[in-house]
Formats: C-alpha cells, structure tokens, sequence
C-alpha cells in the first residue's frame, strides 16, 4: 500500500469511527481509540496545551490591565515566514490525528512533502482575504503556542520577555528597532505579572516520552512520518470494531513512506 493510499484509508477509517463509536467535534482535540497510546498521547499534549492557553491568557489580561496589551497585528504572519518548526515525536501525532480528523485534505497535501525543500516559509502559512493565517492554528506545535507571549530564564532564574518588534506596546521603546528585554521588576511593572515560561512547558512535553527527546526533526520530515503511524492506528481501530481487521495485510505494512525503486520510480 502506498504512502498516499495509507493516507486515504485514514480517511476512510475516520469517516466509519466518528458516527459508528459516538465521537463528536465538540473537543477542541481530535478524537483518538480508547486505551490507546495514542489516546494517552494526544489528551496529555492537550492538557498542557490547554495549560499553556490559561496561563497566556492570565498573562495577557495582567498586561491589558496595566496598560500594555499585547496582541498580534492582524494577518501578520511575520513569526511563520523565516520559520519552519521543529518537532518532537508526540507534537507531530497529535497535529496528525487532528488533520486526519478535521482537514484530511492537507494529508494529501502533506503526503506531496517528500519532494519539497526543508526551506521557509512554514508550509501551513497561507494567504487569506484576511491577511496570513495558520492552516492548523488549533493543532499548532508548541513553539508556534509560546511565540510572543512566553518568557525564557535569565542566568538568575528570572523570567526574561521581549514582546515581538511587530506588537506595538505604549510606552515600552521610542524610535525603531526591538522591544527590549525585561526581567524582575521592570517585567512586572510593565504587564503587571511574569509571563509563562516556555522551558516549563517545553520540559512537560519532553516527559510524556523521554527517550523521544532527541529525536526532534523539521516538520516537513516529522508530519509525513507522524500520519502515517497515526493513521494506521486509526485504521487498526476501525477494522477491530467492525470485525475486518486482517493481522496479516496490516503488520506486514511499512511504517515509512517508500523510496523509489532501483529504476527511479516511487
């Protein structure tokens, strides 16, 4: 079975489970068989992802109250267009199972990846009548989370936060140029309160699968990887349910996209 036909039996697998085991849309994270590890993994990435999300927020209403709002310009995109995100194992199952569930056209897209270059901009920017926006925005990876509204750890342990150069903060810098980095008082007088720590949910992610922990790798090869395995998951699940499942058709399958063979083709 071919790496695009693993993708689409996905598809199909998704389509039978959603109305079949009762699933819904109404959880922000995307539906997953029960028991499995890849249950375990998406509810924890969502548990800190839902942390990261509250503690933003508290952080972001402090700066508001002290007359510092924080917020992104409108269709900016300028964090994603130098960018390409880097992704730990579990990061990537858990934006696989939600675009295998919620846009499954972009695993077909993501399944042409074999070709393009390692290269910006992000290969989920895309161009709206609104400006530039995330194609997986509810499904985005932790870097893309903590970007503009996280705090790194000085050398003394302090929170350190430098607000994006494209976020216009009243009274923060005068001419041209980046905000500045502001640690201990001065943090706090500006927004009223320390904001997240990205180290703190980085550490979290990397416990949910330590000996993942070097294997972080671009996600134009991490995602394709990360489909495939989800979606065989997926399928496994859907064909126990509906008595279907054959142990000899599935475990015989690669988990890898194919290489071309010795005369050049895929």
């Amino acid at each position: 079975m071919s790496y695009r036909s693993r993708v689409i039996d996905s598809e199909v697998a998704l389509s039978y489970r959603r109305p079949t085991l009762g699933m819904s849309d109404t959880n922000s994270d995307p539906t997953t068989p029960d028991g499995s590890s890849l249950e375990r993994v998406v509810s924890s990435i969502g548990a800190i992802y839902a942390k990261i999300e509250a503690d933003q927020d508290t952080f972001l209403a402090s700066a508001a109250d002290s007359g510092a709002p924080l917020l992104c310009p409108p269709g900016c995109g300028s964090c994603c267009k130098p960018f390409i995100p880097d992704v730990l194992p579990v990061e990537a199952a858990y934006t696989a199972a939600w675009i295998l569930e919620r846009k499954p056209e972009l695993a077909l897209e993501v399944a042409e990846w074999k070709s393009r270059p390692a290269t910006p901009p992000c290969p989920f920017l895309r161009e709206t009548d609104e400006g530039l926006r995330c194609a997986i925005y509810p499904a985005r990876f932790l870097i893309c989370r903590l970007f503009g509204t996280s705090s790194v750890r000085d050398r003394d342990g302090r929170a350190a936060f430098r607000p994006c150069a494209h976020m216009p903060v009243p009274g923060l810098k005068s001419g041209e140029g980046p905000n500045p980095t502001l640690t201990g008082e001065a943090l706090a007088c500006a927004f009223g309160s320390e904001p997240p720590a990205m180290g703190d949910y980085a550490a979290q992610i990397v416990g949910l699968s330590p000996s993942e922990a070097g294997e972080r790798r671009s996600v134009i090869e991490a995602l394709p990887v990360a489909l495939v395995r989800v979606g065989l998951c997926l399928s496994l699940a859907a064909r126990a349910f509906d008595g279907t499942y054959s142990t000899e058709d599935e475990r015989e399958e690669p988990l890898t996209r194919p290489g071309p063979d010795r005369n050049g083709k895929g």
